[in-house]
């Protein structure tokens, strides 16, 4: 497949325009950002990578590109040219400088800087936070009960985790730096007879509960053999955590978590079996945000991290409200960077 070379950078965000905060929620298969400015709320803009029929080769300056432009839609839907605060929600590993050291979804983007490379286009600099720990964040603000810990899992293309460590009371925490991002994904549930892991393990629970490990044991085995499995492999993954961390709620998350009910029951029903004897069992939940933790997460940092607002935000993108809208930029006709 030939990939057609990267676009130029574009002009620079000029630093005294119309602001918003901005939140991007970047994945392995798509990426969702979404802007607001006072009342006004650009709703879910989103990037699908590859189009439907029309799979592309992972490349790190042309998915840069893609989410400048993105970027610069949602801004526009709220009267502003530049954010004023951004944030990324990010499943890859980082080293030093903000470098990707690994990301399997994303293969091209190891060894480069996302947010500097988004800072040049701009002029502001991201905030990089674990996409697991922004969406335990937005759903430890959501309502649930806190004060006994929280333990968030986020199933989808691959698994992530937070914890929140209990509380004097059943308050929300204040910012995401409160929780601690586990990678739940990489524990070793089956060492001996396991899957392999993309991470280059057996066994992990990312082998069982992903989406693409349940879609390849469902064609192996069958669906209820795959949910049993998947399901196993999670109670096993939270009793092993639990040793170790105390929480009394599991919040499930993600594109799998969030959506597949039967999976929270199974897991539920599996838990006794798999806990310490005498253990008190955690109560396993859906996330109130569904599949778009990591992205209320992503905003209520924005919202919270920035400056005041520009006051030359225009009055009337603030009337336009906060339309829950999602704009998918299609790369089958015409340039969406255009």
């Amino acid at each position: 497949m030939v990939t057609a070379p990267p676009s130029q950078p574009r002009t620079p965000l000029p630093p005294d325009a119309p602001s918003a905060a901005l939140a991007v929620d970047i994945g392995g298969t798509k990426a969702e950002l979404r802007a607001r400015a006072g009342a006004a709320d650009s709703g879910v803009v989103r990037i699908e990578w590859d189009a439907p029929g029309r799979p592309r080769a992972p490349d790190f300056d042309d998915d840069i590109e893609r989410l400048d432009a993105a970027a610069r839609r949602a801004l526009r839907a709220v009267g502003a040219t530049r954010p004023r605060t951004a944030v990324l929600a990010l499943p890859a590993t980082l080293g030093a400088e903000g470098r990707v050291s690994r990301w399997p979804g994303r293969p091209s983007w190891r060894g480069r800087r996302p947010a500097a490379e988004l800072a040049a286009r701009w002029n502001a600099t991201p905030l990089v936070r674990d996409d697991a720990l922004l969406a335990g964040y937005a759903e430890a603000r959501a309502g649930h009960r806190t004060r006994a810990g929280l333990l968030y899992l986020g199933i989808g293309t691959g698994v992530g985790g937070a914890w929140l460590p209990p509380r004097p009371a059943d308050t929300p925490p204040e910012g995401p730096d409160e929780l601690r991002p586990c990678e739940a994904g990489h524990l070793v549930v089956r060492p001996d007879d396991g899957p392999l892991c993309d991470c280059g393990q057996y066994g992990c629970l990312q082998a069982y509960a992903s989406g693409p490990a349940l879609l390849r044991a469902a064609e192996a085995r069958g669906e209820a053999a795959a949910l049993a499995e998947a399901a196993d492999a999670c109670a096993l993954a939270v009793a092993a955590i639990g040793e170790l961390l105390p929480f009394a709620t599991v919040v499930l998350g993600g594109g799998v978590g969030a959506t597949r009910a039967d999976l929270a029951a199974a897991l539920s029903a599996q838990l006794p079996r798999r806990t310490r004897r005498g253990s008190t069992l955690p109560e396993v939940v859906p996330a109130v945000h569904g599949t778009a933790g990591s992205l209320a997460g992503a905003l209520l940092l924005a919202l919270s991290a920035g400056p005041p607002e520009h006051p030359s935000a225009p009055d009337a993108a603030a009337r336009r409200g906060g339309a829950a809208t999602t704009r998918t930029l299609e790369t089958a006709e015409g340039d969406p960077r255009t």
